[in-house]
């Protein structure tokens, strides 16, 4: 196949991929007409393309006299308008003869079915070449002669998707051609009998040559499997909607599949995108520019999930291969999303394929799945996922039989998705169902040396699922309405040390209500509703939760601490009010102005934050964008909990700011970088005795909240920088480098101090590259500057506890761990069946086997440390079969 690139007129500009087939023949006016072989819309993300138009009428072109027998081709640019007709047509390369103005004058008589973005019908403009041949003179069937008839489908290998456009060439005893209809369905009639000898040669495909045999007066019916001489991984090529946030990334299906280190998974490759800090031990937090983890958030389809991963940041929660795309806002994201002052992390849920039963089943060293999707009822699409993993049967035998730990659960997750998804007309539906559940138990059979308390049975449950119902509803071609209502219930439950107990059970209700208004062709209002609820009940027994710039390393054992109870019903409401205007005072400047307003009965208070975006193009190449906004947070609940914190504090606030500029390089690359300052105030830290106490005190014989108040600050300031290579030809990759400095002050009077998990340098490197149509290779290459730690020395003894308490050495946070340097491989091959394909890959992490450092451990009276390594090289094999 040719791809031909596609983008969009009118209202919303539009840049995607589009892939033709062969090219049209315009020499046999008798020839079926050829249809365009659209790439799949399926995987296109929100704002872009979601239903390709296809060619449906084919006018051969008058050849002028004397032009004959030429041969050539000329390429088009048409513009297609909302009605599927051809509104202009220009000449993006010609013969520099007559023929192109015969190209030029059928083209415009071609018609088109309505190409859609977002549902909704789109103007677009498609490049479509047109060759002028000379066929083989046919050899007609006379009329009175008793013949056969050839018919058949053509579909591409593995997929099994009907292939229109596709030229098939009957080459012996005569020579004949016709096209593929839209099924990728052709049609020889009146035929001699007798073999035949078919030949389909597509530039996009491996040549079939084959012979069949024609019986008088019968239909012969045969299906061919066309193999696709490239990686069809390559195809999707994706176009945003008009941009106007100043920070932001959007990743594709396509991308997160490929990236080494990520095992195919889609948050996982949010962090190696600027602004994202390394989490220790490759978990699954989100450290975003110099915010705490809880400060960054993940919604999907704008809807706030409680974890993102499961265990230890193996794997995210919800299938990837469901996923459409995945915007990421490192900071100044727009009004529309509130209640985190770090980034937020939105994943949108694709549309379910419609054409027919796809299935996908994978599996690789962890864990194991499997996708069935396809049309149901009239107008609709169905999807069923789920995930489990096997590590709870693999790890017991890996673990010495001398070690002290005895699991008696190993860590297990598992994850499930449902979905059903009707449009029609101006109305879409989407209905799902999903959830995730981890568990792990295990037994320490003798107490660790630095603190006797920490031995016994440990038990760790985390669950939660959601039922989600959305409906748009495109009330006009300038307003759109969408409802979206999510339902559902978050579990917890922790059990340990013989002392320690957590059991926390939420009903969780969000919903949101939207409009989008063109007002005007220069000025765009967007507005919504934006409610949180959780009702629940809380049983807990434990001591203050650490907090950050905490001691690492010297916290007090177990049994000196003091613990805190509580048992009660909670509930917690929190509305907003958002609102947005997308101005465009003249061609190529977009200003953002916007608000949003929150409330949490909580601690009953209030936040009003204005934001501003700007974008302008100053040419077609380059774009300056910059962006100044209030965001707020509430408390983390501990924190204004009146057992393990203080009712009276208020919410968190800060200020963002963001300059930048994209730069749109040759060889598609592009280049984005960004200067970012993020000024936090009003920020809930421990009170001064609290500092120095580290914890909830004894009045009255029972334990006391913990004195938080508003009076920490914080300042975080760097640099980012992004150059990337689109995905186009065979080659994709980045590198991500991000110079930043986050700091803290506790208190009026204190001095600023670093974060916890403040690094000055974060750099990526990766790529991956098609070697050959069934082999790809790819690496990732991370350096990272290793993070700040508190040192100690010497210890205080507890003779009522037997334990030391180490003895800070310095100030907090006033040492760095050594550098993090890692390199990951993959290496994927894939073998195409006719009716189904399969993928294998090996990966490896840490490849160099480096022992990079996440910490420090130290002796009984802590007069000696030594380093805590991450994990060593760790090989994955995975397979993937699709049908």
């Amino acid at each position: 196949m040719t791809p031909n690139w596609l983008s969009s007129t009118g209202a919303a500009l539009l840049a995607g991929a589009l892939v033709l087939p062969a090219p049209a023949r315009a020499d046999d006016a008798g020839a079926s007409s050829p249809p365009s072989a659209a790439a799949p819309a399926s995987a296109a993300p929100t704002g872009v393309l979601t239903k390709n138009p296809h060619l449906l009428k084919f006018v051969p072109a008058t050849r002028p006299a004397g032009f004959e027998m030429a041969t050539g081709q000329v390429v088009l640019l048409l513009t297609i308008g909302l009605d599927g007709k051809v509104t202009e047509a220009v000449i993006q390369q010609g013969m520099g003869n007559a023929l192109d103005g015969a190209a030029l004058a059928a083209s415009h008589l071609f018609e088109f079915s309505p190409a859609e973005v977002d549902g909704k019908p789109e103007a677009v403009q498609v490049v479509y070449r047109y060759d002028f041949t000379v066929e083989q003179a046919q050899v007609q069937v006379a009329s009175n002669s008793a013949g056969g008839e050839l018919s058949g489908m053509v579909v591409e290998r593995g997929t099994r998707k009907p292939l229109p456009g596709i030229v098939v060439h009957l080459a012996e005893p005569i020579a004949i051609e016709t096209y593929t209809d839209p099924e990728g369905r052709f049609d020889f009639k009146d035929l001699p009998p007798g073999p035949v000898r078919v030949q389909i040669d597509d530039s996009g495909y491996y040549k079939i040559d084959d012979k069949e045999t024609v019986e008088q007066g019968k239909a012969t019916d045969v299906k061919y499997y066309l193999e696709p001489a490239t990686s069809d991984d390559v195809l999707v090529v994706v176009g945003h909607r008009v941009k106007k946030e100043v920070a932001k990334q959007t990743l594709t299906l396509s991308e997160i599949r490929k990236i080494p280190g990520a095992s195919g998974d889609a948050l996982k490759v949010v962090q190696n995108l600027p602004s994202v800090a390394r989490a220790p031990f490759g978990s699954g937090q989100l450290i975003v520019r110099g915010s705490n983890p809880g400060d960054s958030g993940a919604v999907i389809n704008r809807h706030f999930v409680p974890v993102a991963f499961h265990f230890g940041g193996l794997r995210s929660v919800f299938s990837s291969s469901l996923l459409e795309s995945i915007d990421f806002y490192p900071g100044n994201f727009p009004a529309e999303y509130g209640r985190f002052q770090g980034g937020i992390v939105d994943v949108k849920v694709r549309r379910p394929q419609t054409d027919r039963i796809h299935g996908t089943v994978e599996a690789d060293f962890f864990d194991a799945g499997f996708l069935v999707e396809g049309p149901v009822l009239e107008n609709g699409a169905f999807a069923l996922a789920g995930r489990r993993s096997y590590i709870d049967f693999l790890l017991p035998m890996f673990i010495p039989s001398d070690a002290n730990i005895d699991f008696t659960v190993a860590p297990r997750y598992y994850d499930y998705q449902a979905i059903y998804d009707w449009k029609s007309g101006r109305n879409q539906l989407k209905v799902y169902f999903f959830g995730s559940d981890d568990s792990l138990r295990f037994l320490l059979d003798q107490p660790v040396d630095a603190d006797p308390a920490v031995r016994g049975d440990f038990r760790n449950d985390t669950s939660f699922y959601r039922g989600y119902v959305d409906w748009t509803y495109r009330v006009t071609d300038d307003l759109t309405h969408d409802f979206s209502l999510s339902i559902g219930e978050n579990n917890l439950f922790f059990s340990g040390l013989q002392k320690l107990y957590f059991k926390n059970d939420i009903t969780v209700i969000t919903g949101r209500d939207d409009i989008d208004f063109n007002l005007s062709k220069a000025l765009k209002l967007r507005a919504g509703i934006d409610v949180e609820s959780y009702i629940g009940h809380i049983k807990v027994r434990a001591p203050q939760p650490p907090k950050e710039g905490t001691d690492q390393g010297g916290t007090a054992a177990l049994g000196s601490v003091a613990l805190i109870e509580a048992n009660r019903d909670f509930a917690l409401v929190e509305p907003a009010l958002w609102l947005e205007l997308q101005s465009k005072p003249f061609e190529g400047l977009l200003v953002t102005p916007g608000a949003r307003v929150d409330y949490s009965n909580r601690v009953n208070d209030v936040s009003i934050d204005p934001r501003l975006t700007a974008r302008w193009a100053l040419t077609d190449a380059t774009t300056v964008k910059g962006g100044v906004g209030e965001y707020m947070q509430r408390p983390q609940p501990d924190e204004s909990d009146k057992d393990f914190g203080n009712p009276d504090i208020k919410l968190e606030h800060s200020l963002q700011t963001t300059v930048g500029v994209e730069q749109k390089l040759p060889w598609d690359f592009t280049l984005d970088g960004s200067l970012f300052y993020k000024y936090g105030y009003e920020q809930v830290t421990l009170g001064t005795q609290q500092r120095q106490t580290s914890g909830a005190s004894a009045q009255n014989g029972r334990q006391s909240g913990v004195d938080y108040k508003n009076q920490g600050k914080a300042r975080i300031y760097g640099l980012d920088l992004l150059l990337r290579h689109e995905l186009t030809g065979k080659f994709f990759g980045w590198i991500s480098y991000t110079l930043s400095r986050s700091e803290r002050k506790d208190a009026p009077g204190d001095t600023w101090r670093v974060f916890d998990y403040d690094q000055t340098h974060i750099l990526t490197v990766l790529g991956q590259y098609i070697l050959t149509p069934t082999w790809e290779l790819g690496f990732r290459w991370r350096y990272v500057t290793g993070n700040p730690v508190s040192l100690f020395k010497g210890c205080v003894y507890d003779s009522d506890n037997d334990v030391c308490q180490g003895l800070k050495d310095g100030s907090t946070n006033d040492a760095r761990l050594p550098s993090f340097m890692q390199l990951d491989l993959r290496a994927e091959r894939k073998w195409r069946f006719d009716l189904w394909t399969l993928s294998g890959y090996l990966e490896i992490q840490n490849a160099l086997n480096r022992s990079n450092p996440e910490g420090y451990t130290y002796n009984y009276d802590s007069t000696q440390k030594k380093l805590i390594s991450g994990l060593p090289i760790l090989p994955s094999l995975g397979l993937r079969g699709e049908f």
